[in-house]
């Protein structure tokens, strides 16, 4: 109990005096966990450039360093990347091929606690130590601070398309922004290649966005996919209750039509029914998150911990869905079984790759705590 205690405190301490000012070379993270599935980025530079709505977009100079600050609680499960595409290590489509990213040497540092990482394999950046912790429990989390400092060099504004990086999270797919390079005096850099296109963020409608939810509203009442059939009992007559209704529907219908009839795959059947399953549960975490007060959050653990489940609901589930539409979606099932591309050459396709890498984070967070 004494350690629950001082954990609690420690953990509220660290909250508290994690603080980010906001300026040109210091850009405070957050995430909108509602804008979207995943939730998108919010960047906040203070008064040197407005930076408004999801995932935005922010101009850098040649020359410049600057610092991602991600000490927010909300970055739990985003470790920000970048590369010289939009979504970086998640490829084009779900299950294609790595994009290129910024991991030169004197590029981009990783800091934990204002300190370059040491772990035997932080590499040119510090990335494989950084990213790992964003898997460890929320509450232990929060107990550190994360930064990720770019610098812009004459090799990366050459590289980059059109003058323009991207940033992404390195967990979650489809949640890229632009960083726009302009010249050391601010003018606007000139470059020999086109600019890459970007997808634009989700916007949700009057219904999802009072639920706090994504993809709900063709389900909700008079919605053109509504449900005769309700899914708990009541009349139904809250907000509350509507939207739980709605996303009840939407997961009922979804399991069945995206489902592949009579499949002798069992892993793929498992996996089409898991993913609304998945996404209903997300949105349910994020219905409550929403809708409930502190105070009834705080009925069930004082110490925050039912809060904690809530976030890993959404993070931890979503992680799992995306890692379920890469092998869906790749190169073709079965030669992502075998290990191989499907263009006839021996190597690791981007969603087999997934798999590879989320059980070496599980592995060196397992060594890792077991240190401690």
């Amino acid at each position: 109990m004494m350690f629950q205690i001082a954990f609690s405190v420690s953990m509220l301490f660290a909250a508290a005096t994690a603080t980010c000012t906001p300026n040109e070379l210091n850009i405070c993270m957050s995430l909108d966990l509602h804008a979207s599935e995943t939730g998108y980025y919010n960047l906040n530079r203070g008064d040197y450039e407005e930076t408004v709505g999801s995932s935005p977009a922010i101009t850098v100079k040649i020359g410049q360093t600057i610092t991602f600050d991600q000490t927010d609680a909300s970055n739990w499960y985003h470790p920000v990347g970048f590369a010289y595409a939009p979504d970086g290590a998640h490829g084009d489509t779900w299950g294609g091929a790595e994009n290129p990213e910024v991991e030169g040497l004197g590029e981009l540092v990783y800091k934990i606690d204002g300190q370059e990482t040491t772990c035997a394999d932080k590499g040119d950046t510090g990335l494989d130590c950084f990213e790992p912790e964003f898997f460890y429990p929320r509450s232990e989390w929060l107990n550190k601070e994360y930064v990720a400092e770019l610098t812009i060099t004459e090799e990366v504004a050459q590289t980059a398309k059109g003058g323009v990086l991207y940033y992404f999270c390195h967990i979650h797919s489809k949640m890229s922004g632009k960083i726009i390079i302009k010249n050391a005096d601010g003018s606007d850099y000139s470059s020999d290649s086109d600019e890459l296109p970007l997808y634009e963020p989700i916007t949700n409608d009057g219904h999802d966005t009072n639920c706090g939810t994504t993809g709900a509203s063709p389900y909700a009442d008079g919605g053109s996919r509504e449900c005769n059939t309700k899914f708990f009992g009541g009349d139904h007559d809250t907000t509350y209750e509507k939207c739980l209704q709605s996303i009840d529907c939407k997961m009922n219908y979804e399991m069945f039509s995206e489902t592949e009839s009579d499949s002798d795959d069992k892993v793929v059947t498992f996996m089409q029914q898991m993913i609304p399953h998945h996404e209903n549960a997300v949105n349910m975490a994020k219905l409550l998150l929403k809708h409930a007060t502190p105070e009834e959050l705080a009925t069930v653990d004082e110490e925050g911990g039912f809060e904690d489940i809530l976030h890993d609901i959404i993070n931890v589930q979503n992680y799992q869905i995306h890692q379920f539409r890469n092998y869906l979606n790749g190169d073709g099932i079965d030669a992502l079984r075998e290990g191989e591309s499907g263009d006839g050459e021996n190597k690791t396709s981007s969603a087999a790759g997934m798999w590879a890498h989320g059980l070496t984070v599980i592995m060196f967070i397992a060594g890792t705590l077991a240190l401690v």
